[in-house]
């Protein structure tokens, strides 16, 4: 499979990421693999997480998807999908970006508007997250 970017896709990455900007952070409902699928769905069409949503509800319920390396699951689910990891200085607005968030498992998110930071899930909303904190990234369509 290989994903497609949609050609209104920078409009559709814009209001995906404006109506997650209050919400509240909630294992499988709102979470930042949730975002990333969200942001995805809304560029190319497709969404990442079908199987997922509506799995798990908790981090113990997320930890038995993604097992001991959320970073290997998300690197695996990405080259399911035809992603290509490029450097992280090359990311562009839509991509996505492994990002190192002070927790043993990292977390997710997508390059947003402003192509300096990565928009990432938190408890209270989105959180962008500065270059200096990507660990990894891949190529979106």
């Amino acid at each position: 499979m290989t994903l497609q970017r949609l050609p209104d896709w920078r409009f559709r990455l814009g209001q995906i990421i404006e109506s997650a900007r209050e919400l509240e952070f909630e294992w499988g409902i709102f979470d930042c693999a949730l975002h990333v699928c969200n942001c995805i769905r809304a560029i190319t069409g497709v969404d990442p997480a079908e199987k997922y949503r509506g799995t798990y509800s908790d981090e113990a319920d997320a930890a038995r998807i993604y097992g001991s390396s959320f970073a290997d699951f998300i690197a695996n689910q990405v080259a399911a999908l035809g992603m290509n990891e490029v450097p992280v200085t090359f990311a562009r607005r839509g991509d996505v970006v492994l990002v190192d968030n002070n927790t043993a498992q990292g977390c997710v998110g997508v390059v947003s508007m402003d192509p300096r930071f990565v928009s990432c899930a938190g408890e209270k909303g989105l959180i962008l997250v500065p270059m200096v904190r990507w660990k990894r990234a891949w190529r979106v369509g």
